[in-house]
């Protein structure tokens, strides 16, 4: 029989679990006009099912329902006097609010990337870009780079952390910059960016003429690198293996490549690789 010795032993022993925040970009799903689900959530499935059991995922789900929160828009304080306008966590919208209902607060976002050891994101490419979703996810998280935290702000301003007079005042007496911090560095990120092409758009026909001197033939890994500059830019690292961008369905009707796509076993496996190669640089950080 096993002693509470034993269980300590072996509790010791046990590997500390690997935590990761997983969004999943695509605004589709039956429930909303779209009428069918996401490329993007299979996907994402497929590559969370194939994780190690000693790996923990929160996901936060970005689909467009009615009937959930979205991601209120950032509101640009940030450009007001930096740091000391802009708090962490963003303190432009309330948990509290009812009549502003935002995913940011109520998913607990900000905390669950604190507390995670990476996060990735899946998105589909839309316009040569990330997803509407995904896009405000990270202007929402211009908050994490050089801010207060909401309760330094407090002990600066008392309750009035929102006054740009005062805000103004402490950013170019400077004081006190020394309390701004990047609060999700030494974090680890990865990108899963899937596009067509333009499906079968302009299949058989030319483009218009309006393209005639543009270059268009802008790649679906460009359509995250603006997101992964600012992820850097704050002190979260993404090895540029961890940035992962696919094309398929190009010259197909939109609707083929969704009914396809569980058979795309080379798709699958990149989503697949993806996120087992940020779990193995995550523990080749910690162990350094």
């Amino acid at each position: 029989m096993k002693t509470i010795f034993d269980f300590l032993k072996e509790s010791k022993n046990e590997k500390p679990k690997t935590k990761l925040v997983v969004f999943q970009g695509s605004p589709r799903t039956k429930k909303s006009c779209s009428g069918g689900n996401s490329k993007t959530k299979f996907l994402m499935d497929e590559a969370i099912a194939k994780l190690d059991d000693n790996v923990s995922v929160d996901v936060i789900d970005l689909t467009v329902t009615d009937d959930v929160a979205k991601i209120q828009p950032c509101k640009g304080c940030v450009s007001t006097a930096n740091g000391f306008q802009c708090h962490w966590p963003c303190s432009c919208y309330s948990p509290d609010d009812k009549n502003v209902p935002d995913l940011m607060h109520d998913q607990d976002i900000y905390q669950k990337l604190q507390k995670a050891d990476g996060f990735a994101v899946f998105t589909p490419v839309h316009w040569y870009s990330c997803s509407t979703q995904v896009k405000a996810l990270f202007d929402r998280l211009v908050c994490c780079n050089l801010t207060l935290t909401v309760e330094n702000a407090k002990i600066l301003n008392k309750d009035d952390i929102k006054n740009p007079k005062k805000n103004i005042e402490l950013e170019k007496n400077g004081k006190f910059n020394y309390l701004k911090k990047n609060h999700l560095e030494g974090k680890v990120a990865a990108f899963f960016a899937h596009g067509n092409g333009g499906a079968d758009d302009y299949k058989n026909t030319k483009y218009p003429l309006s393209m005639a001197d543009t270059n268009h033939e802008i790649t679906d890994k460009q359509s995250v690198m603006p997101i992964v500059l600012q992820c850097r830019y704050s002190g979260i690292f993404v090895p540029d293996h961890l940035i992962e961008a696919v094309t398929f369905g190009f010259n197909q009707p939109y609707s083929a490549s969704n009914e396809k796509i569980d058979q795309n076993e080379k798709i699958i496996s990149k989503a697949v690789a993806l996120l087992n190669n940020l779990v193995k640089e995550i523990e080749k950080l910690k162990s350094n």
